[in-house]
């Protein structure tokens, strides 16, 4: 069957789509809190998570990092619990647990077997409303959130160039903040600024409930009113939005020196939020990109890589963005091949797409890939609930998985030559550039 879908094109009208509509509850209880049920009956598994609206970009200079450290925090006691507690339960009935953190959301699950279901809301809830502060707690969770900015920023010289260029663009706000944040914010950050920051946003008004796989609905809706109906918002139920000092973005040339076996290029470019742009210039872009370093059949690999230039080729780019932010591509030279030849080679290929267009079937090949993808994916429930949770907090709808399909098939050819032009040829680029030591 994958054969098949990889090597024969999908278009939309005859893709086996299995719509999420079909298979999900969505409310609101009487406190604000949104719950979404997503039934998926194919094991006797549930994924429960719950969803708070803040993330890195609502953080200012001087906490930065905060809403990270918080969720190391969580896993802290309550007012009703030991610390750890949650998660030793989850071990014993042999589920698993985690948390993240991202720029627009702060997340929390559990995948155990739907007879636990009931124990993860019972110690959600509390959590939400009882976590007790504590200077000893925090002491110990900020040497742990240290060390994971010294381990996964400082010591990965791509991490460090992506920091900078971030902040030279977008500034120390919004997109521009590093979700771990900085190393001085981190010392300074109290228990009485965590108390308040988890008071501002974990509340009901501000989160959301997503459930995946097999449940009763009726059971579930009455243990959800049972957990969770009774939290109160505070009296002030309305989030205060940060004042950001304004920043003049710049592309001044970055270059530094890493402890790297090859140099490293990378070309970065601001982009609008999702909802700013139309979707058919978010889907174009979506489907430009993957045109470019798709795997195998990509034009990078054809044109790049396979004629020895450049090592490996990349591109980081965020299709949902809530806020402006930065896309980037870029590559590794192989020996004796400059940087500036790299550069070169990689927006000829932009610049011949939007003079020559496509060539023949590259678009449909090219879809059927990105289709395929799509439908793969969701066959996890865990990635149901993180693809819902991702759009659902940043203020998008779920429907928009549903309608992905036929958005994608309505690109044509001259939308990805537009994208080309508007997103690359004329879009001002920052150039950034690693040497090894």
């Amino acid at each position: 069957m994958i054969l098949m879908l990889s090597a024969l094109p999908i278009q939309a009208s005859d893709t086996p789509v299995i719509k999420f509509e079909d298979r999900i509850e969505e409310y609101n209880l009487k406190n604000g809190l949104k719950v979404i049920l997503i039934e998926d009956k194919r094991s006797s598994n549930v994924v429960s998570s719950i969803w708070y609206k803040v993330g890195s970009s609502y953080e200012k200079d001087g906490i930065t990092g905060i809403s990270h450290l918080l969720e190391h925090m969580m896993f802290k006691a309550t007012s009703t619990t030991k610390n750890g507690e949650f998660s030793e339960e989850i071990k014993k009935v042999g589920g698993t647990e985690n948390a993240f953190t991202s720029r627009d959301f702060t997340g929390y699950y559990q995948k155990v077997n739907s007879k636990y279901l009931s124990m993860c809301l019972k110690y959600e809830s509390d959590r939400m409303t009882n976590l007790i502060f504590k200077d000893t707690d925090l002491k110990s969770e900020r040497e742990v959130v240290k060390e994971e900015r010294r381990l996964r920023t400082e010591d990965r010289p791509i991490s460090v160039i992506f920091e900078k260029i971030n902040l030279q663009i977008l500034g120390m706000q919004k997109y521009g903040i590093p979700i771990i944040g900085t190393m001085n914010d981190l010392e300074k950050i109290s228990t009485q600024d965590l108390e308040l920051w988890y008071k501002k946003y974990y509340r009901p008004s501000n989160a959301i409930l997503i459930i995946a796989g097999n449940f009763n609905e009726k059971t579930i809706r009455n243990e959800i009113d049972a957990f969770f109906g009774e939290i109160q918002n505070p009296q002030n139920n309305i989030l205060e939005k940060n004042n950001f000092l304004k920043s003049t973005p710049s592309f001044k040339d970055i270059s530094i020196k890493e402890k790297l076996p090859n140099p490293l290029l990378v070309i970065s470019y601001i982009k609008p939020n999702f909802e700013s742009s139309s979707k058919k210039d978010a889907y174009a872009l979506d489907i430009l990109l993957e045109i470019m370093d798709g795997g195998f059949s990509s034009r990078f690999t054809h044109n790049i890589i396979d004629k020895k230039l450049a090592l490996n080729t990349f591109i980081s780019h965020d299709l949902y963005s809530k806020e402006q932010s930065i896309f980037s591509i870029g590559g590794t030279p192989r020996k004796n091949v400059l940087l500036d030849d790299i550069q070169k080679s990689l927006i000829s290929e932009f610049k011949s797409i939007a003079m020559n267009g496509l060539d023949n079937q590259e678009l449909n090949d090219t879809k059927s890939r990105i289709i395929a993808r799509n439908i793969f994916k969701f066959d996890s429930v865990f990635n149901q609930v993180m693809a819902i949770g991702g759009l659902e907090t940043k203020g998008l709808s779920w429907r928009l998985l549903d309608q992905y399909v036929d958005d994608i098939d309505k690109i044509n050819e001259s939308d990805i030559k537009m994208a080309a032009k508007r997103f690359i040829l004329d879009n001002k680029a920052q150039i950034s550039t690693i040497y090894p030591q």
